[in-house]
This record gives structure tokens, sequence and C-alpha cells, in this order.
């Protein structure tokens, strides 16, 4: 499992006279993840944690074409996916 992506943006996006053509991904902290629930919908809330974790504007985000803004949706989704150790394995009984 990769830990850390760049997406190359198939349209790169342009903010005032910022352009972007990538997106630097990695895992979500648990704060980050608090974050980005402030928005009202699903989409909202991706759009969000994609803004944080990559420190980019949300407007990047909300402009991402479908195929970007599913690539990266996807590998940060592949996180609730994955198999982790906590570390506290035992269980009282």
């Amino acid at each position: 499992m990769d830990l850390e992506k760049t997406i190359t943006l198939r349209k790169p996006v342009t903010i005032g006279d910022m352009p972007f053509t990538t997106i630097s991904l990695r895992e979500p902290t648990a704060g980050e993840l608090e974050q980005s629930q402030s928005a009202s919908t699903g989409m909202g809330i991706v759009i969000n944690l994609i803004s944080i974790v990559a420190k980019v504007p949300r407007g990047v985000a909300e402009r991402l074409c479908q195929r970007d803004f599913k690539e990266a949706a996807d590998f940060l989704n592949s996180f609730d996916e994955a198999d982790l150790t906590t570390g506290s394995t035992s269980s009282q009984s």
C-alpha cells in the first residue's frame, strides 16, 4: 500500500495566476478527518479532505475533473480499507 501519491492532473486547474498541475496526497491525520467533516454532503467532505491534505485551496479540489477527483478520493479512501494494526491487540474478558 502506497502511503503517498502525487497525481498529475489531466486538466490543470488555475486559481488566479497560480496554475496547479499536480496534487500530492498522503494518509490523513485524525484532525484532518475531523476538519473535513464541516461539509454537509459526502462529496463536500472529500473535497475538503483533498484540499486539506494536498494543501491547496478548496477551489482547486472543487475544479478537479472527474477522473482526477476519483483518483484522489480512491487513494484517500484506501486508508479506510487498509488492515492496520493499532498496537493494542489484547482484550480483557
